[in-house]
């Protein structure tokens, strides 16, 4: 999103030389201290801010084990025993971030449903703050809501992921016969899931926003935001299995010499556009998109 700071937030927020708050790197329309954020948070404004640097220090570890694992695949085969406990600790981890992101969308929706209903968006937006930083900040009051779980899931899955990305690829491409592949492969989706985790919160958070927007009916607005969520989820699952069986039949024809290079070359173009660009482009696109809908509805009215 392009929302710029605030231009009159609190000098105690925009102070310089004043880098004591981790607060202060987050958007003034993210920060908890924001009005708008904080009026819907209660007794989660104490919340803590995300504190990210050991996700990018684990992550950088598995890469590191990934690039030496080219030259040497005994790491990789070594770093992967985390496997067994990957398996548990995954299935857990992604039903907690299923609920968080629950009931993300569903506070979304209510907190805009109510503004709606109670015809207090005028007074919102006679603030110096613009439309977008407003909607935005409802969805950062639904998301801080859950920070904490989602802290701690990222967290997990920057530790426990890898194992079974590892896994997956290297069944479909063996990484002692295709490690430079499949290790690029490897990493790429290792981050690709890490940015998973702080997109798709926002993007579920704008939509329940705007679902909640359209519906000023709390309970309606919260069920609809809920089951358009398990929509989005079911659309990208399928696809993904789809693809997932479509690769395995291409590398079947290919070791059986009825598939041509170009439609394995296909296949592998396939995975790549489904199970690492997707994921990514698709909640980014409609996060952009659902904003600029919703501020031309609201702007128009």
């Amino acid at each position: 999103m392009t929302a710029q700071a605030n231009p009159r937030e609190p000098a105690a927020e925009r102070a310089p030389g004043d880098f004591r708050s981790p607060m202060r790197s987050l958007p003034y329309w993210a920060r908890a201290s924001n009005p708008i954020v904080r009026r819907h948070l209660g007794l989660y404004w104490r919340t803590l801010p995300p504190e990210l640097k050991p996700v990018f220090t684990i992550t950088g570890a598995w890469l590191l084990a990934l690039l030496v694992g080219i030259v040497f695949p005994l790491v990789i085969d070594l770093a992967t025993m985390l496997i067994v406990v990957s398996v548990i600790v995954i299935p857990v981890g992604m039903l907690f971030y299923l609920s968080a992101l629950v009931s993300i969308c569903a506070n979304a929706a209510a907190v805009m449903a109510d503004e709606i209903r109670n015809n207090t968006l005028t007074l919102l937006m006679s603030t110096p703050m613009t439309l977008e930083q407003i909607l935005l900040g409802k969805v950062a009051s639904a998301i801080w809501r859950k920070m904490d779980d989602l802290v701690l899931i990222l967290y997990g899955a920057a530790i426990f992921g890898p194992p079974l990305i590892v896994m997956h690829y290297a069944g479909i491409f063996p990484i002692r016969e295709s490690g430079a592949l499949t290790i690029p492969l490897i990493a790429v989706m290792m981050v690709t899931s890490l940015l998973r985790l702080l997109l798709e919160p926002l993007m579920l958070g704008m939509v329940g926003v705007a679902i909640g927007a359209y519906v000023p009916y709390r309970s309606i607005a919260m069920g609809s935001a809920v089951a358009w969520m398990g929509f989005y989820f079911l659309l990208i699952n399928m696809l993904q299995q789809l693809n997932l069986r479509s690769i395995q039949a291409a590398l079947e024809g290919a070791a059986a010499g009825t598939l041509g290079q170009g439609q394995l070359v296909f296949a592998a173009g396939l995975t790549i556009t489904l199970e690492l660009v997707l994921p990514l482009a698709l909640p980014l696109a409609l996060l952009q998109l659902v904003s600029r809908l919703l501020q031309q509805r609201l702007l128009t009215e």
